[in-house]
């Protein structure tokens, strides 16, 4: 932060990011980027991250649990992202597709949706980059708070 002059940008905090993400959701303390990389699936971090997010705002998801993404255990899959992967040459592709739906899933509870950006698949993990955007009716922005 120092080397980079953005001290005044960025606020540490070593407390629980559930229950920080949560404090978060007033306008005024939105985050403009949240970058989600817990081990394992990254689901229940979700609807938090969904809610402090800034409109506009990044999503950076990481799912390390890639044997379940590519269909080794398809019921511990339907459990966690609620869908069932098939064992097929092109398991990372739907693997990133499963973690997007997911997130959308959850996006779409709260009147939002989200633009993949940029996704990766690289061994055991899959990471996914993405705006996150809030439904408009006849161009009006519907806030739900």
């Amino acid at each position: 932060m120092r080397h980079n002059g953005v001290e005044h940008l960025i606020v540490p905090s070593e407390g629980d990011a559930m229950t920080l993400m949560y404090l978060s959701t007033s306008y005024e303390k939105r985050f403009d980027v949240i970058d989600l990389d817990p081990y394992g699936c990254p689901n229940r971090f979700l609807d938090g991250a969904i809610h402090s997010l800034t409109r506009g705002g990044s999503l950076l998801v990481t799912a390390n649990d890639m044997a379940v993404l590519a269909g080794n255990t398809p019921e511990a899959c339907n459990a966690k992202y609620s869908s069932v992967p098939l064992r097929m040459k092109c398991c990372h592709e739907m693997g990133l597709r499963i973690l997007l739906h997911c997130i959308e899933t959850h996006s779409n509870r709260y009147g939002k949706y989200i633009e993949p950006l940029l996704s990766i698949s690289a061994n055991f993990y899959i990471r996914v980059f993405v705006r996150m955007h809030e439904q408009t009716m006849n161009g009006i922005s519907i806030h739900w708070l």
